[in-house]
């Protein structure tokens, strides 16, 4: 899916107005979102799964990192489960690229799908509590000389024996463990839920917006973004890139063409809105700031509804 430029539109709508006078990880231990995320050794005479006293080392500081650092344990349910889940780390291995693997989880057919950076597995699995199974897996035979992790993703699918999900700030992780209560694997999936909604633009690059007809309706469930900027309206789609902490693009871009007494704003908030390239929320949930691909800020968003509802 490409990127809908409209950068040529806007530079001639505003030269026309002008010319009026208008205006890594290792054993027991896993790096998480910039941070070191340590997971302390478990010993453990039964069968059962104990909970882990989680640290952190000295913040690795990310640019941008959320408000809200906090690492906390999720009560394990098949709704949380569901859905795609990028590979963070294979054992000792960290995953790096833009095509990395994933394991799908169907909640609805107790399915997995996952490609483990060379091969297409498909499997059964069953949930209960916190211990997986997985049966009937099936693999494609393909013979790749980069896989870098096939065998230790492999390896945590046939050897899991239960799971645990954290979630830091807008994200969940989920952890596979074998009987003896070691790390397999951890894999990554972006808690969005708090984007849906409508959200006004208060500031755009430098400049606060004081227009009220300035905002934008995000639609998770449909990857949709609808909104009105001045007098003009705009939609477009929502990309939302699990291989990569707290991405979100804004592809297909179509625009009115009215002219509007603030079209010099409109312009900057539509030249904003394709060069967003990831997010940063506030403790609350309420604040949504955009930035580029060189960490500006380009867009600061204020959550003014509980769900964006129309369809």
């Amino acid at each position: 899916m490409k990127r809908m430029t409209i950068y040529s539109f806007i530079l001639s709508t505003v030269l026309t107005i002008s010319s009026c006078g208008i205006f890594n990880t290792t054993n027991n231990s896993s790096s998480i979102s910039g941070e070191n995320y340590q997971e302390e050794s478990i010993t453990n005479n039964t069968s059962q799964p104990k909970e882990k006293k989680t640290t952190k080392n000295k913040k690795k500081k990310e640019q941008h990192s959320e408000s809200n650092n906090s690492t906390h344990e999720m009560i394990l349910s098949s709704s949380i489960l569901n859905g795609k889940w990028v590979v963070y780390s294979a054992k000792d291995k960290t995953t790096a690229g833009d095509e990395r693997p994933y394991l799908i989880f169907d909640e609805a057919t107790k399915a997995m799908y996952a490609n483990n950076g060379c091969n297409t597995l498909n499997a059964e699995y069953k949930l209960n509590n916190s211990y997986i199974e997985f049966s009937n897996v099936l693999s494609t035979q393909r013979y790749c000389h980069d896989a870098q992790y096939e065998l230790e993703i492999n390896d945590a699918i046939a050897n899991v024996k239960y799971i645990k999900i954290n979630e830091k700030g807008s994200e969940y992780y989920l952890t596979f463990y074998n009987s003896t209560n070691q790390p397999l694997m951890v894999l990554r999936k972006p808690n969005l839920e708090f984007i849906n909604g409508t959200w006004k633009i208060t500031k755009v690059n430098s400049t606060h917006c004081k227009n009220k007809n300035f905002e934008l309706a995000l639609d998770l469930e449909d990857l949709k973004v609808h909104g009105r900027v001045g007098c003009n309206i705009v939609n477009g789609s929502l990309l939302l890139d699990a291989s990569k902490p707290n991405s979100i693009m804004f592809l297909d871009l179509i625009s009115t063409m009215m002219s509007c007494p603030d079209l010099a704003i409109e312009s900057e908030i539509l030249i904003a809105l394709e060069k967003a390239e990831s997010y940063k929320k506030s403790k609350d949930s309420k604040t949504l700031t955009l930035y580029d691909k060189d960490n500006n800020a380009v867009l600061e968003l204020l959550n003014t509804t509980e769900k964006y509802s129309q369809k």
